[in-house]
This record gives structure tokens, C-alpha cells and sequence, in this order.
């Protein structure tokens, strides 16, 4: 999703292109088990439009690895929406590549997992009317002041004269000692929280995690946590710095289609309207409640808050949704292990990226996102790597994952589905290693390690590199809460150590300063824009570096008998050992 760890924390603020909208109609269906059978059993392969001709190497390349996002990249994709025409021709593309590599179809005799899926269309001419105890009003507009959607599959959604209630950072933690929902009842109610949490608010290394932030501070949280307590809505009062990301990707991120897990499939507890206020909006609706917002902030970063009912003042909206259900397909290669078939190193990148937008952002008339860094690169990746191990003279002992996961740009509901319905078991599974958008700026004296410190697969890494005289460093911005925001990070929840590396800023040639500029540039001009496409002015040298790294690290997982562990602070230690007694 991102070109490094250093851009992720500056791609935070950007997207200032307009809304964007997803293809409205579906010209043709994403592929269904029944086509991969066919391309199993021998089938022509079908002439996809956009794939670049080239004579691929089992080596890991440059050349190839550029071939693989000129075509994964390429406007016949359309930005690889799921359920659209480029989700067809992105995940035959994939099928082909598997094929060619000597892979064989990863769920049972198909190619395809299918992921259930609903896409959520909500009016973007809703507002939020609020009304105050002496009578006065406020309507917060859609955009402007507001983005609010509802994720039941629902035509109309409503809340009317809804109490709104300030519950601090919507945290309900009891292994810190934290409930900011203790003796409150919120059913039926409106809860508005601050985003990220304490420890980052105080800068207090004591409390959560100081700086870096925890799961409790993400926005994903902050719902699930209201509906388990609930509440009928929640809004997120957005400040740029706590959510690392501006207004303008609020609005981007959670305006147009939306998708989700059906209910069959995700039965969790769903808030009936959900989304965010900008920081001026907030400033008005409790200063016309009688309330002081930056000091009710200040009180909230204290252990104990209680919360804080804004009296008199309501809220009620009316959402009308268009609903399409639908499927969508993460796409599964594998790699036999030699001598323990039954044990699986995995390797994951997202193929889907933002689809097209027929409002033509920026005026030049380019709608698709063209998603080459973001995450065709990460795509490509996991090929050239695949292709690597089918190579092998002997293969690897354990077999080898090649997972392509759909829906990571909806709240990575492609690799969710994957872990709750998992084609391997995940106790089986000894390593996760995740490929999101590689670094294209060149070789790096550094790779950046996404939650460094978390398991020992840091330690392979380190050895993977010393043959490159490179090291691992910390990501530069935990507070940011990046190990949240990629696919590895549902496989971590279930306890399966999980490793997310890349390129770091440090440039060989040309210093950090660099790398910084060019990490700055890329969020500034194309992060989640149409300009993110294919430049052959890319220096690739950095990533060939990067994947014989990260083969590395696989391959020494594959060939050896160890289980690579989650360190003894880690949250996720408790999972790992759920996972470990399972193997007993």
C-alpha cells in the first residue's frame, strides 16, 4: 500500500483528488472456480489486454519484475477494482503467471478462493442534522464537515434524535486498566471519539505503548468497540496528527462504493451509521453544547475519564444505500515442500487497488488508479519470489503459499476471510510474510521492518541481509499504527508470526535525505492518485536486493524445523501459543 515505511507516514495527508467512483456496472464476472478448472486442465490461456510480452527467468529480475507491473499496472486493468472488468483480467493474469512458473492451484483444484462480498453505496447529499437543547440546530454537511455510511446491508439507515455522548478515545481495555465506556449505556446512543490513543496523546512510554500506537487506537477499533457496547453510532473527530492522514484522505477513503463482509459471513455486531467529523465541525457542535472541546481532550488522556453526555444535543440522519452482493476472488499458488508438504511458509501481496473514477480527477482525463506501486509492485514480488522457489533444484521442505488476496484496500477483507476460512491450516503455517508496495528509489543501505520487534523472524531477516551488508532498522513513525494497516496483520491476530519489510530510506549512493524526497514526492504526486503508474525511470536495483532478501528469509524457513515465535512483549504472543499447543 505504500512505497516505504518513511511514505507511509508522510502518504498519510494526501489524496486531494476528487471522489472517486467505481465502475457502476460489472461487464464481466470475476472468475469462478469453474475457469480455473479449465485453465487446470490445459485450456488455451485467454489473451488478456494490457500484458506486456516478455520472456520471463526463474532468476529474480528487474526486467521481470518491471514486466509484472507494466501489465498489472496497465489501463486495460482499470485499477483493478474488485468485481469489475480489471478484477477478471487481473486475477487471469495471476493464474497464468502461476501456471507458468511451475505452481499448482492452491484450493484443491482451483485457483480461486472466493470472498463474499456486498458493496455499499451510500448518498452522498446525507447530512447529519443536530439539534441543541435551547432549540438551536446545526447541520453538518457531507464532505465538508462529515463523512458518514452505514455497513448493514440495509436500503435506509437511521438514527433519529440520537443522544450524543463524548466517550474520550472509545477504549475498553481492561489489561491497562482502561474503560472509557464504564458505567455508561450507550444503546441507542451516539458516541464521538477521539482517534489513535493515550499512550500517543501523553507521549507517556508508560501508558499503552506511548508513542507507538496500539489497536485500540485505530479507527476500526473505535466502531467495533461502539457496536459491541451498543451504541446505534459513532463518529471519529479526525485531527490530522493523531490519525497521521488528512481530511482530504478521510473524504477519498470513505466516500463511494464501500465494501464488506456480508453478514452471513462477518455476524459481528454493526453499528447502524458509522464515520467521521472534521475538527472545525467538532469545535462548533460542542461549543453549541456547551462544551469545551480541547479541554474535554485533555481530561481524556487521563486514566479514569469519565464520559461526557453533551446534554440536550441529537443527532439524526437518514442514509439510503444502494446494495449490489457480489464476490470477489483471492487467487492461491503452491509450492510442494519435498519432505514436509504439510508445513507452509506463505508469501501474500494484494492484487486489487481504488478501480477507476469517471469524474476524471486533476482535469486530464486519466479516472484509473493505476496502483503500480500500490500494489502491483507487492504483486509482482511475490511472483518473482514464487518463481524463485519452483525453480529450486531441490525444492523446499516445506511447501510454499503464493496467496493474492482481494478487498485489502476495503479493510483488508480479502486476507480476513482468508484467516477465518483458511485453505491451510494456520497452525501449519510457520511465517507470514507480507509484500505491500516495494521501495522503487534503489538500493538502501537498510530494510524497514513494520513492527519490528515483534517475533523472531526479525532475527532471519537480519541474517538474510548480511550477505547484502544491510541491516534491519525500526520503522521511522510507529505512532502512525502502520502494522494495523496491511494484510499480514489478520494472520498476526490469529497467532501466525507475521513479517512486513521493505527498502528503507537510507540510499546507498545518495543518502537518507534522498530517500526521504523521493519517499515525499511519490505521497505528494501519486499515492493513491491516477499518477501512480508504471515509470521506466525506476531504479529496481533496491528491489531485486529486497525479494532475494525476503526469499531468503523464506527459504530458511522452508528448509529448516524450527517455528519462528512471537517475541515475549508481543500482543500476539498469546494467539502464537494457541497456535503452537494446536500443533502438539
Amino acid at each position: 500500500m505504500r512505497l516505504s515505511i518513511l511514505a507511509c507516514a508522510l502518504a498519510a495527508g494526501l489524496l486531494a483528488g476528487c471522489q472517486r467512483e467505481q465502475t457502476p456496472t460489472t461487464p464481466e464476472a470475476p472468475p469462478t472456480p469453474a475457469d480455473s478448472a479449465a485453465t487446470a486442465a490445459g485450456s488455451p490461456p485467454e489473451a488478456i489486454p494490457g500484458v506486456v510480452e516478455h520472456d520471463f527467468d526463474a532468476a529474480i529480475r528487474a526486467e521481470d519484475f518491471s514486466a509484472h507491473v507494466q501489465s498489472l499496472a496497465s489501463d486495460e486493468f482499470e485499477g483493478r477494482g474488485p468485481g469489475t472488468v480489471g478484477e477478471r483480467r487481473t486475477t487471469a493474469y495471476l493464474v497464468q503467471q502461476l501456471e507458468r512458473l511451475g505452481a499448482r492451484p492452491g484450493n484443491g483444484d482451483s485457483w480461486f478462493q472466493a470472498v463474499p462480498m456486498v458493496e455499499i453505496t451510500g448518498s452522498p447529499e446525507t447530512t447529519l442534522d443536530i439539534r441543541f437543547a435551547d432549540g438551536s440546530s446545526q447541520t453538518l454537511a457531507y464532505g465538508e464537515d462529515m463523512v458518514v455510511g452505514s455497513r448493514q446491508t440495509v436500503p435506509e439507515a437511521r438514527i433519529e434524535a440520537s443522544e450524543l455522548v463524548f466517550v474520550g478515545y472509545g477504549i475498553n481495555a481492561p489489561e491497562q486498566g482502561w474503560n472509557d465506556y464504564e458505567g455508561l449505556d450507550v444503546k441507542g446512543k451516539t458516541v464521538v471519539v477521539l482517534i489513535n490513543d493515550p499512550g500517543f496523546a501523553t507521549q507517556d512510554p508508560a501508558l499503552f505503548r506511548g508513542n507507538a500506537m496500539t489497536y485500540y487506537g485505530r479507527w476500526t477499533y473505535k466502531y467495533e468497540e461502539a457496536a459491541r457496547q451498543g451504541a446505534a453510532a459513532a463518529l471519529i473527530i479526525h485531527e490530522t496528527a493523531a490519525a497521521s492522514y488528512g481530511w482530504d484522505v478521510v473524504f477519498n477513503s470513505w466516500s463511494g462504493p464501500q465494501y464488506d463482509l456480508p453478514s452471513s459471513v462477518d455476524p459481528s455486531p454493526k453499528l447502524q451509521v458509522q464515520g467521521w467529523i472534521s475538527g472545525p465541525a467538532a469545535e462548533r457542535l460542542f461549543s453549541a453544547a456547551g462544551q469545551d472541546l480541547p479541554a474535554l481532550v485533555e481530561a481524556a488522556k487521563q486514566r479514569g475519564f469519565k464520559s461526557v453526555p453533551l446534554a440536550g444535543a441529537n443527532v439524526s440522519t437518514t442514509i439510503k444505500n444502494q446494495i449490489r452482493e457480489s464476490s470477489s476472488n483471492n487467487v492461491i499458488g503452491l509450492i510442494e515442500g519435498s519432505e514436509r508438504p504439510d508445513e507452509y511458509v506463505l508469501y501474500m501481496a494484494h492484487w486489487d487497488h481504488l478501480g477507476r473514477s469517471f469524474s476524471s480527477p486533476g482535469g486530464d482525463g486519466d479516472g484509473i488508479y493505476n496502483g503500480a506501486v500500490d500494489n502491483a509492485s507487492g504483486v509482482a514480488g511475490v511472483l518473482e519470489i514464487g518463481g524463485a522457489f519452483a525453480a529450486m533444484q531441490q525444492r523446499p521442505k516445506r511447501s510454499v503459499i503464493l496467496l493474492l488476496v482481494t478487498l485489502e484496500e476495503s479493510g483488508l477483507l480479502g486476507s480476513r476471510y482468508y484467516t477465518e476460512n483458511p485453505v491451510f491450516p494456520l497452525e501449519r503455517t510457520a511465517a507470514a510474510i507480507n509484500l505491500d508496495a516495494m521501495s522503487v528509489i534503489g538500493p538502501s543501505r537498510d530494510m524497514t521492518v513494520v513492527g519490528y520487534g515483534n517475533s523472531s523472524l526479525d532475527d532471519t531477516l537480519r541474517e538474510s541481509l548480511v550477505p547484502q551488508q544491510r541491516e534491519p532498522r525500526p520503522e521511522p513513525t510507529p505512532e502512525n499504527g502502520f502494522y494495523f494497516r496491511s494484510d499480514h496483520f489478520n494472520f498476526a491476530k490469529k497467532g501466525v508470526p507475521a513479517l512486513y519489510a521493505k527498502g528503507g530510506p537510507d540510499h546507498v549512493e545518495k543518502g537518507v535525505e534522498h530517500g526521504q524526497a523521493m519517499a515525499a514526492e511519490y505521497n505528494r504526486l501519486r499515492y493513491h492518485k491516477p499518477a501512480d503508474e508504471f515509470d521506466p525511470s525506476w531504479d529496481l536495483r533496491g528491489v531485486v536486493q529486497d525479494l532475494e532478501a525476503l526469499f531468503e528469509v523464506g527459504r530458511r524457513i522452508a528448509d529448516g524445523t524450527d517455528w519462528p515465535a512471537w517475541s515475549a512483549e508481543s500482543e500476539f504472543r498469546a494467539a502464537g501459543e494457541i497456535l503452537a499447543g494446536q500443533r502438539q
